[in-house]
């Protein structure tokens, strides 16, 4: 086909969707390099895209600024003539600024909403296979001839905010001889939270067992509660740094890690992107919904006995059955067991 001269694609928000676009921007730049890609995005996760070397022009606009921010923005697309956009998020924003601008081609991607109704509510699986979210997005311009790469997620740091970090981490971190670990307990609703006291116990026994462990708590400022819970005693070689970074500078901190133990959250998807070790606990959710960590080096740990799962496909605050056991039942030596497997594999 005719290489389009302007693409722009639509996704709003949140961290981890954000992150699960960049193989589509990446393989679109591939099969059209000279092509001018342009993004639109809520303005608090610009950073995440914002030195994205395949992207041009970043619109953004903050949530204060609501309808007018939009209009705005959907006035500048309109002057673009984009040739091809991608609506990725396919909320009433998105439609609306996708709506009337003049483009070429527009691609939606499938929300699979029918099966997944049906697998959260009465757990019949119409699902032929499990097809992740970043596949999803990829697929739904499968006519331009563009398909998956097997090379993960992206993130890009610039290098003064990794300068910044290095002078006031390395001499407390020593990443060259020290095993750098990232805990992020915390995630959006909670039933995708595992308790505070198993990840004390997995810290614990990391610290026990490798002297040379350095611990990183990961989360913005609403997770600090959780992680002044896990914390005890001002331990030498447990840092929280929950809530004290931006998005972009918490990113190169993570980049110290070799291990990240997570929630099914946007940190997640984060430390995937990072090309981590990820040991990821799920609870209300499933690999159906299309989330699960798409890096090879990656361990799920979940209960696979429980009937009532999924029974969400994004979260919620309290379990709807009462006894949590998705979470409950998940014991720290299991968590362990990962992560001890991870930490001796062959990588970085």
């Amino acid at each position: 086909m005719r290489e389009p001269e302007k693409i722009l694609i639509i996704r709003l928000s949140s961290i981890g969707d954000i992150l699960l676009t960049t193989p589509l921007i990446r393989i679109l730049k591939k099969r059209f390099p000279n092509s001018k890609i342009d993004f639109v995005i809520k303005e608090k996760f610009r950073e995440l895209i914002s030195h994205h070397p395949a992207l041009d022009i970043v619109y953004s606009y903050h949530k204060k600024e609501r309808e007018k921010g939009l209009k705005k923005i959907k006035e500048r697309i309109r002057q673009q003539n984009y040739d091809i956009i991608f609506d990725i998020h396919k909320n009433f924003r998105s439609i609306y600024l996708r709506t009337a601008v003049g483009a070429g081609d527009i691609f939606k991607f499938k929300k699979f909403i029918v099966p997944r109704w049906l697998m959260v509510h009465f757990k019949i699986n119409l699902y032929k296979k499990m097809i992740p979210v970043y596949q999803r997005y990829i697929n739904s311009g499968e006519k331009l001839g563009i398909e998956y790469d097997d090379l993960g997620l992206d993130i890009y740091i610039s290098e003064s905010i990794r300068d910044k970090l290095r002078q006031q981490w390395n001499a407390d971190l020593e990443p060259e001889k020290n095993l750098v670990i990232g805990i992020a307990p915390g995630a959006g609703f909670e039933t995708k939270r595992w308790h505070a006291e198993g990840f004390r116990a997995v810290i614990e026994d990391l610290l026990a067992t490798h002297p040379e462990a350095r611990v990183l708590l990961f989360g913005n400022v609403k997770d600090r509660q959780i992680t002044q819970n896990i914390i005890w005693n001002d331990h030498p070689r447990v840092f929280d740094v929950a809530g004290k970074y931006s998005l972009m500078e918490t990113t190169a901190m993570m980049d110290y890690c070799k291990l990240v133990i997570t929630n099914d959250s946007g940190l997640m998807h984060l430390a995937s992107a990072l090309k981590k070790k990820v040991v990821a606990i799920f609870g209300s959710t499933t690999e159906h919904l299309g989330f699960f960590p798409c890096n090879k080096e990656a361990l799920i740990i979940q209960n696979n006995a429980l009937k009532c799962r999924p029974c969400t496909h994004v979260g919620r605050k309290k379990c709807p059955k009462k006894h949590f056991k998705c979470m409950l039942d998940i014991q720290a030596v299991d968590v362990l067991n990962a992560a001890h497997l991870l930490i001796n594999s062959g990588g970085n």
